[in-house]
């Protein structure tokens, strides 16, 4: 019994002295905030004094950048998934079909969304012509 009286008394000893900090605190945040005269100092010294911006502790600091590093390591770009190369030009013109260049297209978005723009740089204008033409007619 004694030493439940005893932890008791010492939890609320600490709440004790936690809800005097917190009401100190409070008093302190509303003279600044009544107090023009208080406002102004504070905020002066707020933005002319340097004060530490990183607050946190070294265990998370250990703990973002392992993460960021984790990250990192897990990116890696896929190359070999590049599109095929439009057939090349005969006499000014492509020999390749306009619908299957527009199959193609299909699969290299379907594969790698992100290396499209390569494929349709590389189509010829009248497969984009006759595409731009279609949609016009719908």
């Amino acid at each position: 019994m004694n030493q439940y009286s005893t932890t008791l008394e010492d939890a609320l000893i600490q709440q004790h002295q936690t809800l005097e900090q917190i009401a100190t605190r409070g008093m302190a945040m509303e003279q600044i905030l009544t107090d023009p005269d208080h406002l102004a100092d504070y905020t002066n010294r707020f933005f002319t004094e340097v004060y530490p911006t990183d607050l946190r502790t070294d265990e998370q600091i250990a703990a973002d950048n392992a993460r960021t590093a984790l990250q990192q390591q897990s990116y890696t770009p896929n190359y070999d998934q590049v599109p095929a190369v439009p057939a090349a030009a005969t006499g000014g013109q492509r020999t390749q079909d306009p619908n299957a260049q527009w199959e193609q297209f299909g699969q290299v978005m379907n594969q790698a969304p992100d290396q499209a723009w390569r494929y349709l740089n590389n189509m010829s204008p009248e497969s984009l012509r006759a595409k731009l033409l279609f949609l016009d007619q719908a």
